[in-house]
Parts: structure tokens; C-alpha cells; sequence
């Protein structure tokens, strides 16, 4: 898309004398509407992105809280054997302990994965206003001054 509008601007036919050029209007409004198209699919991405690393947590709690659930009941059944209640205490902690390692280990990953898709789509957008904005600037030069008689340009 950028390539598009960079050939249409390098094909592009120069006024003699201004520092002006004449476009194909047609290959013009064609970038344009693909540039109206694809810009707000990026953004869409974003948002999606942004759902899911919101969601992520979430679930990652709710596995949290059924691991520590059935790390309970299991501990509650060791617990009823007296000989082992020492050993199951420990159990019981351990298993708890690694399912919130576990769970936070899980919502770290998501936030760097997260992290990574959010700065690669700004990259890619900023990559996108920098093409429309040189783009504008080739099309939108002020002439240049008439050179004056026997001056070489």
C-alpha cells in the first residue's frame, strides 16, 4: 500500500518550473480507499488484542481458584488421617503455592505477548503516517521561485 502511493508519487509527472507534480487521481483514490480499509482493520486487531490480554487474567484467576479448590479438598481428605496431617499441610501449601506461581506465570506471558503484538501494530501504524504523511508532503509542495534571466536553475 505504501509502495503504491510512493510509485504513483515517483511516476508522477513534474510541472515544469514548480515544484508541483500531477498525480493519476484514479491510482490516488485507489491507495486512499485501501489505506481507509486496512487502517481500521489494524485498529480492530488492537482492540481484539487488548480483549483477550483483559480475558487472560481472568481465566488464569479462575484456573487459579479451581486448583487451589481441589488442592483444598485435597488436603481436607489427607488431614483426616492423623498420622499425615504434617504432610498433608505441606502438600496442601506447596500445591498452592505453584498454582499461584503457575497463574502468575501465565498472566506474565500474556502481558508480554500482549506487550509485543501492541508495539508491533504502533510500529506498523506509525510506519503507515509517516508513508501518508510524505505522501501529502510531495503532493501538497509550494512552487518554487521563477529562477531570474541568467541564472542557471
Amino acid at each position: 500500500m505504501i509502495e503504491r502511493l510512493e510509485a504513483l508519487v515517483a511516476a508522477a509527472q513534474r510541472v515544469p518550473m514548480m515544484r508541483k507534480i500531477v498525480v493519476d487521481e484514479k491510482g490516488l483514490i485507489a491507495v486512499v480507499d485501501e489505506m481507509r480499509i486496512r487502517i481500521p482493520e489494524e485498529i480492530r486487531e488492537a482492540r481484539r488484542v487488548l480483549r483477550e490480554r483483559e480475558q487472560i487474567p481472568q481465566s488464569a484467576q479462575m484456573e487459579a481458584e479451581q486448583i487451589i479448590q481441589q488442592a483444598r479438598e485435597q488436603a481436607e481428605q489427607m488431614i483426616r488421617d492423623e498420622e499425615i496431617v504434617k504432610q498433608a499441610e505441606a502438600r496442601a501449601a506447596k500445591i498452592l503455592q505453584d498454582a499461584e506461581e503457575r497463574a502468575e506465570a501465565a498472566r506474565e506471558e500474556m502481558d508480554v505477548y500482549a506487550l509485543n503484538m501492541l508495539r508491533d501494530l504502533e510500529r506498523r501504524l506509525h510506519s503507515h503516517l509517516a508513508s501518508i504523511q510524505r505522501g501529502i508532503a510531495a503532493l501538497d509542495q509550494t512552487p518554487a521561485e521563477p529562477a531570474e534571466v541568467g541564472e542557471e536553475v
